[in-house]
């Protein structure tokens, strides 16, 4: 892989002794929160390999498991069709509430519902109601927020470059796996409205739910349509907790397919106006990249931990098979009458190497 130009991604320019003044501490949130998504400082992806933080706490106390789940789902394609083909507007405190029908059970659809359906992650989505839909947002501000806290808690007393880059490590994953689904194969380039995505996954993320749904309901309610569900695993999720039964109907789709399907549905409301970032090194202002050069560092960064990570789980791998096998060289060398008096003493050096699964 190419190396990230040293404009795009310069060196971590705050103090790795971290925030010892509360004040300090609560001044930096603020402005973390309200900074544009590229902030003025960085972290190089070479800090990847510094730390090692466990987030899977976090991330499991933020409803971030779906993230993490396997390639393969499961789901209903003849329910999830008959929850587009029924959906209409339906009685509630609000005109953007709505009921379909699945199997003769009637369900109202609430924002908190759709939330689910959608998959985001509990901290930092919200849900605002309108004249004429339901409106799904997500704060990637304070979903950060809420991590640095946490870990702020753990460690009190110092807020490295090393946590933080594990900060970066889930937003990279969000973004890349949900956000920009078209490079999960990474075989294809990021297109302009996924740049409009990434420019607002910070604070301005707006999943118009009803009006996408109705606009295509037609045609992923059509008994002949074949092609990917938009949220089809997660419909189906939803439709089992409510105690409808699909155990003969069920069916596995592949990840690929439902980011896909969910990319050409979900419409991010990119109207308010940005900045353009301006990346900060050493207080010296460098010159504004375009949005396209910033959605290829991300994600070349991404691609970078993972490829470290990775590596590191196999030098893992290789040293414990060495230790294996070193293990079993030696007990083919020994003597098996040194065996046998070993044994009758009640001691014996030699133990079988435990078994390994790829």
């Amino acid at each position: 892989m190419a190396p990230i130009h040293p404009q795009l991604h310069p060196a971590v320019t705050f103090n790795n002794k971290g925030f010892h003044n509360p004040a300090r501490y609560e001044r930096y949130l603020k402005y973390f929160r309200h900074r544009p998504l590229y902030p003025s400082f960085t972290i190089h992806p070479s800090s990847f390999q510094k730390y090692d933080l466990d987030v899977s706490g976090l991330i499991h106390n933020l409803g971030w498991d779906s993230l993490f789940e396997n390639r393969r789902f499961s789901q209903c394609p003849e329910a999830v069709r008959m929850f587009y083909a029924s959906l209409k507007r339906g009685p509630g405190p609000s005109p953007s509430f709505f009921t379909t029908v699945v199997y003769h059970h009637e369900i109202l659809v609430t924002p908190s519902l759709l939330a689910e359906i959608l998959g985001l992650p509990s901290q930092g989505s919200s849900a605002a109601t309108n004249d004429d839909f339901a409106e799904i947002r997500f704060d990637y501000g304070s979903a950060l927020e809420s991590l640095t806290h946490d870990i702020g808690r753990h460690f009190p007393n110092r807020l490295s470059a090393g946590r933080l880059a594990d900060l970066f490590k889930v937003m990279y994953f969000f973004i890349t796996r949900i956000l920009l689904p078209r490079s999960v194969s990474r075989n294809e380039l990021a297109h302009p409205s996924d740049v409009w995505i990434m420019a607002n996954a910070r604070d301005r993320v707006h999943l118009n739910f009803s009006s996408l749904m109705f606009a295509h309901m037609i045609m992923y309610g059509d008994e002949n349509y074949s092609g990917p569900l938009p949220f089809g695993p997660q419909i189906t999720r939803l439709l089992y907790s409510l105690g409808i039964d699909l155990s003969d109907k069920i069916l596995l789709c592949d990840i690929r397919e439902d980011l896909r399907a969910q990319h050409i549905l979900v419409r991010v409301d990119a109207s308010v106006g940005r900045r353009k970032p301006v990346i900060c090194s050493g207080g010296e202002k460098l010159a504004a990249i375009p949005k396209t050069q910033l959605v290829h560092a991300l994600l070349d960064a991404a691609s970078v931990a993972l490829d470290q990570q990775i590596q590191s789980i196999k030098s893992k791998e290789l040293c414990y098979l060495e230790l294996c096998k070193a293990q079993v060289d030696l007990a083919k060398e020994t003597e098996p009458s040194d065996l046998q008096e070993k044994e009758e003493d009640g001691v014996s050096d030699y133990e079988s190497p435990p078994e390994y699964e790829f």
